[in-house]
């Protein structure tokens, strides 16, 4: 049985949600770069990314027939346009599809796979070099942030398709970019990797980096692990990667900018990420249940953070691998599609969460009735 003060909560998530979800809407963006939402590129891509986790979880037909019609707005956008970072809309792709049979949806997506699989440049391990849309190239480096723009997108394919072979590519990817990025020493990610060089750059340890990864590894696990052999090295490093994050989550409940520079900014964004891909974990097995407690405490963190109007504070701007640790702290922050984004999937996710917890009092309230009434039957025959 939900409680007045569970069904207030989720009452103030949904009025939450609401608002975020109009804020990214709004025209008055229109030519902001971080919160225009009609473009192609990973920016919008992580804010329709998560209007389409918004829209099916909370029913909201309204959000799905939005992103529809953003795909038909923006489509000519990414016409001859092959980069990582401009790949992330894609992951709107096998679930458009599911919804509409629209054969275009499809048929793009497989093309786009198939570009990644055969052409996109790589690195000499054989992990997909980041590349961007904008006029500047990061010859043979390794980001974090490839895993959840582009690897992301092959897992949703492989998931609709059952195709092996890209679940196979979704999974050897993860695994290259944690054996790339994992600090031995810390478990924790480094933002990249220079192949060329042979080094972690400024060996930052950036939040938003960590976030990406941790957010999307449960989801590639979870479609692509009756498809192909995940290896265990891959669960393992996740897991040291999840424990290392609790420890160096904030006293107020968020992560800095740098995980482990405790003086430098908290950031909304990668605590966003972090936490809900810590509340994807445990819901899909891959993390035991502790790891809520903290997941839930970043929640409480974020909440204020939104304003009345639906914007989300404390958001970094975009961030390239920086030359010093310290440059990391000289981001500015402003309001970001990605930014409403990881937050709109945190407080989803937490709906979502709030559903588990309602039907498993349901099923121990029920399950301790039956107690009961066996207790009386045997009180009775005895």
């Amino acid at each position: 049985m939900t409680t007045k003060r569970e069904l207030a909560n989720r009452q103030a998530l949904e009025q939450k949600l609401e608002r975020i979800w109009q804020y990214m809407r709004s025209e008055r963006h229109q030519g902001d770069w971080a919160m225009d939402i009609d473009h192609w590129d990973w920016v919008p891509g992580v804010g329709v990314i998560s209007l389409l986790e918004y829209g099916t979880v909370a029913g909201k037909d309204e959000v799905i027939n939005y992103l529809l019609q953003w795909v038909g707005r923006n489509k000519q956008q990414a016409e001859g346009v092959r980069v990582i970072n401009s790949l992330a809309p894609y992951a709107l792709f096998p679930e458009l599809y599911r919804l509409t049979r629209d054969p275009w949806l499809l048929s793009r997506a497989q093309e786009v796979a198939a570009w990644m699989l055969e052409t996109a440049p790589r690195t000499r391990e054989g992990a997909l070099e980041h590349t961007v849309t904008e006029a500047v190239k990061f010859p043979e480096q390794v980001w974090a942030d490839t895993v959840y723009m582009a690897v992301l997108f092959l897992a949703r394919l492989a998931g609709l398709t059952g195709d092996r072979e890209l679940a196979a590519a979704a999974v050897q990817q993860t695994l290259l970019h944690l054996r790339l990025l994992q600090d031995p020493a810390t478990g924790l990610l480094f933002h990249g990797w220079n192949s060329r060089a042979g080094s972690h750059m400024s060996a930052a340890r950036w939040a938003r980096a960590n976030a990406w990864v941790a957010l999307a590894v449960p989801e590639i696990v979870a479609l692509t692990a009756s498809l192909t052999a995940v290896p265990q090295e891959l669960y393992s490093r996740y897991r040291r990667l999840a424990s290392a994050l609790r420890q160096a989550q904030g006293a107020s409940r968020l992560w800095h900018t740098v995980l482990d520079q405790p003086d430098y900014y908290e950031e909304t964004s990668a605590s966003a990420g972090i936490a809900c891909g810590f509340l994807k974990a445990v819901k899909s097995g891959l993390l035991e249940d502790a790891y809520l407690e903290s997941a839930e405490a970043a929640l409480a963190g974020i909440l204020p953070l939104i304003r009345e109007d639906g914007e989300v504070q404390g958001v970094s701007g975009g961030t390239p691998v920086m030359p010093s640790i310290a440059a990391y702290n000289t981001i500015e922050r402003y309001p970001a599609l990605y930014g409403q984004g990881l937050v709109m999937q945190l407080l989803t996710e937490a709906l979502d969460l709030g559903q588990m917890h309602q039907e498993q009092s349901e099923q121990s309230e029920e399950t301790g009735s039956l107690d009961d009434e066996g207790r009386q039957e045997d009180d009775r025959e005895g």
